[in-house]
C-alpha cells in the first residue's frame, strides 16, 4: 500500500478569524465602559478637590516629622509587640530617668533623649540639654523637660515632632493618652501659669494661679485638668485641688484641704483622679465625688508608682524607714493589696498591663514581684540603679548605661 507522506496543511476554510466572528459591539458594555470612565475621571476631580482643602486647611501640619510618623509608625500605632528586651547597654549620663512608652521604655540624660523599642533597638536619639530630665508618656507621645527650664519637646515612637519655649520656668507637665497636654510655668511675677494644649499642640486656653502649684496632671481624652497647689496661711500650709474642663472659664471644682501639702496628682485612664498628701491619699471619679479617702498621718507617703493598671503607694511606718506600708489600687481605685515588709523601699511600680502582679517593690539589694495570687518572687540586684520599668516584654531594671529584664517576659492577657 502507498503511503502519502504529503504534509498536511491546515484547510484555510477551517482558520478562525476573530475580526469575523465579532461582527457588531454590543451596546450595553460600551454604556458601562463609558460610565466606568466618567466615575474614574470624577474621582480625580474630587482627590484633587480635597487634596488643595485639606493643603489649604492644614497645610501647617503637613510636617516631615508628621509624614515619618504616618509612614513609619503603622505598627507601633497598632499596639504590635516586636519581642521584649533581654539587655541593652548605652553610654551613660548624668541624671538619667526611664518610662515606659510604647511597648519599650524612653530614658533621658543631661545630653540625650532616646528611645529602646522592643526588641532592643534604638528608634531614635536626640541630643538635648537637661538639667534634671522628666518624661511624661501618654498612649500617642512622650514629653521632655526639666524643671527649672524653659525648654520642652514632644516625640512619637520614631521622631522628635515638636520642641517649644515657655515664657517662664516649667514647674510641672502631663501628657495624656490623646496626645493634649498641659504645662505649668512660674511667670516673672512670681504667679503660674497652666497652659493647655490639645492633641494638635496648639493652646486652647491659659488659667492663671497665684498659688504655690506643685503638680499638675491631665485625664486621658485631655478634657480635665487638674492643678494641686500649696497655700501658705499664718500658722501652717493648706493645700488646694483645683479643676478645670478644657476650654471653661471657671474651675469645674475647687477644694481646700486644712493642714495638709500636696505631693501629687494624676489621672488613670479609667477617668479616676488620685492625690497623694502629706497625710491621706484620695480617689475621686469624674464628677469629683470621693471614692475612696484614707488618713496617712503618721506614716508619711515616700515614693508611689502609677501606671494604667493602677496606682501603687509606699508609706513609712517608722522613721528609720525599715518597715514600711504597701499600698495597692487597681484602676477603678480599689483596694487590691494592703501590707507592712520589713525592708526599707527604694521605689515601687504598678504593672503596666493585667498579668496577674499587684505591685513591684525595690529595696536596696532585691527587686520584689508580688502577684494577686499571694505569691512573692524576688531577684537580687547590685550596684547603682535608677528605676525599674515595667513593659509588655517584661520587668526592667534600668541603670545609667543599661536596661536589663529581671524576672523575663510576662504573659499578659488580652
Amino acid at each position: 500500500m502507498a503511503t502519502d507522506n504529503t504534509e498536511k496543511r491546515p484547510d484555510p476554510k477551517r482558520r478562525i478569524n476573530v475580526s469575523d466572528r465579532i461582527k457588531n459591539e454590543n451596546p450595553y458594555y460600551i454604556k458601562i465602559s463609558d460610565r466606568y470612565r466618567a466615575a474614574g475621571f470624577l474621582l480625580i476631580v474630587l482627590f484633587a478637590v480635597f487634596a488643595g482643602i485639606m493643603l489649604f486647611r492644614f497645610g501647617e501640619n503637613i510636617t516631615y516629622d508628621n509624614l515619618v510618623y504616618l509612614a513609619r509608625d503603622f505598627n507601633t500605632a497598632m499596639g504590635t509587640n516586636q519581642g521584649s528586651i533581654t539587655e541593652v547597654r548605652f553610654t551613660e549620663q548624668d541624671e538619667m530617668t526611664f518610662v515606659p512608652f510604647r511597648d519599650g521604655v524612653a530614658a533621658a540624660g543631661s545630653n540625650d533623649v532616646f528611645l529602646i523599642g522592643p526588641s532592643g533597638d534604638t528608634e531614635f536619639s536626640y541630643s538635648e540639654n537637661y538639667t534634671f530630665p522628666v518624661l511624661n508618656a501618654g498612649e500617642k507621645y512622650l514629653l521632655a523637660y526639666s524643671p527649672g527650664g524653659r525648654n520642652y519637646s514632644i516625640y512619637s515612637s520614631v521622631t522628635r515632632l515638636s520642641s517649644k519655649e515657655t515664657e517662664g520656668e516649667i514647674v510641672s507637665a502631663d501628657m495624656s493618652d490623646s496626645g493634649a497636654y498641659v504645662i505649668v510655668f512660674r511667670t516673672s511675677s512670681g504667679k503660674y501659669d497652666v497652659e493647655i494644649y490639645g492633641d494638635s499642640f496648639k493652646r486652647i486656653m491659659t488659667v492663671h494661679k497665684d498659688k504655690h502649684v506643685i503638680d499638675s496632671a491631665i485625664s486621658s481624652d485631655g478634657k480635665r485638668v487638674a492643678v494641686v497647689s500649696a497655700v501658705e496661711g499664718d500658722l501652717d500650709v493648706s493645700a488646694e485641688l483645683y479643676v478645670v474642663r478644657a476650654g471653661d472659664s471657671e474651675p469645674f471644682f475647687r477644694k481646700t484641704v486644712a493642714s495638709s501639702v500636696p505631693l501629687v496628682a494624676d489621672y488613670l485612664p479609667s477617668g479616676i483622679l488620685f492625690v497623694i498628701y502629706d497625710d491621706r491619699i484620695e480617689f475621686y471619679d469624674e464628677t469629683m465625688e470621693i471614692l475612696y479617702s484614707e488618713d496617712l498621718s503618721g506614716t508619711p507617703p515616700s515614693c508611689y508608682g502609677v501606671s494604667g493598671s493602677g496606682v501603687v503607694v509606699c508609706c513609712r511606718e517608722n522613721a528609720l524607714g525599715t518597715k514600711n506600708r504597701i499600698r495597692s489600687f487597681d484602676s477603678e481605685g480599689n483596694v487590691v493589696y494592703n501590707e507592712s515588709i520589713s525592708s526599707g523601699v527604694l521605689e515601687v511600680a504598678a504593672p503596666s498591663g493585667d498579668n496577674g502582679v499587684v505591685c513591684y517593690v525595690r529595696t536596696p539589694s532585691e527587686i520584689v514581684r508580688i502577684s494577686a495570687n499571694g505569691e512573692v518572687e524576688s531577684a537580687s540586684y547590685t550596684g547603682d540603679a535608677v528605676r525599674i520599668v515595667d513593659t509588655s516584654g517584661g520587668l526592667l531594671l534600668c541603670r545609667n548605661g543599661s536596661v536589663a529584664n529581671v524576672f523575663g517576659a510576662t504573659e499578659r492577657k488580652e
